[in-house]
């Protein structure tokens, strides 16, 4: 498994107000996991969606907004949010700066529609079907 330098990794449109950076995937030589760094503005907002996965949501920096089991919850650097598989959830910039998250799957493609579905909004910009 190589080095990965984040800031070498391209960011891409991800949202009206989101970018996002793979930092550990398939392009990567992961067979078994991936992650990735969000940067979400205030108020840019994810829909409502599941995986079939778990997901585990770590805010480095700035504040959002989480919606999971039918309640907002404000999350912030030193929490974790974990997203279990099936459950619907989304998130909200907040605050005066925008956000900076890391999510990890326990999949190497976990952005793409085998694993990802959206109940409300469409699916991101940079979306791969497989």
């Amino acid at each position: 498994m190589p080095i990965v330098r984040i800031a070498d990794q391209p960011e891409a449109a991800w949202r009206p107000g989101q970018s996002v950076r793979q930092i550990m995937g398939v392009a990567e030589g992961s067979t078994s996991l991936s992650m990735q760094q969000f940067r979400v503005a205030p108020g840019a907002e994810t829909p409502l969606h599941f995986h079939d996965v778990d997901e585990a949501l770590l805010p480095l920096s700035g504040c959002i907004q989480v919606y999971l089991d039918d309640a907002w919850h404000a999350v912030g650097p030193g929490e974790v949010c974990v997203f279990p598989a099936g459950a619907p959830h989304g998130f909200t910039g907040a605050g005066d700066s925008p956000a900076e998250i890391l999510t990890v799957f326990p999949v190497p493609d976990a952005l793409t529609d085998v694993h990802t579905t959206y109940l409300e909004g469409e699916p991101p910009i940079p979306w791969s079907e497989s």
